[in-house]
């Protein structure tokens, strides 16, 4: 052309595009990294409550076979606890399971989307 400019399309809004996408794309990978790590503590934390039932439990089954009432009372008393503490863990957990699945369709959604208007940014802007 005449005034120096290039009769390419610009590529500024493609750029720009590009970049709001690209900063999308880190925001929504943060988001599903957390969920990531908040499905996998909970999970964590059902197999560490898990693991405290059985040890009380083998504790109380020793308590009844040796016939010692004062550590049955006080061992049946923790064992409740915990069996209430891993219902409340694998409620978080299937929460933050679910929660998770349900982002994961969104996010890889979004990111398919991206992908299109990255590649119809390139077309038109002939990359």
């Amino acid at each position: 052309m005449e005034d120096g400019r290039s009769a390419r399309p610009s590529s500024t809004g493609a750029d720009q595009r590009a970049a709001v996408r690209s900063a999308e794309q880190a925001v929504s990978d943060a988001w599903i990294g957390q969920l990531l790590l908040a499905e996998y503590e909970a999970h964590m934390t059902v197999d560490l409550c898990t693991r405290i039932r059985e040890q009380l439990a083998d504790r109380l089954r020793v308590a009844q076979q040796v016939g010692d009432p004062t550590t049955i009372d006080e061992t049946w008393r923790r064992l409740e606890s915990a069996d209430r503490a891993y219902a409340d863990a694998l409620d978080s957990y299937e929460e933050s399971r679910d929660l998770l699945a349900g982002q994961l369709e969104d996010w890889l959604s979004a990111t398919r989307g991206r992908i299109r208007e990255f590649e119809n940014d390139r077309r038109v802007v002939g990359w």
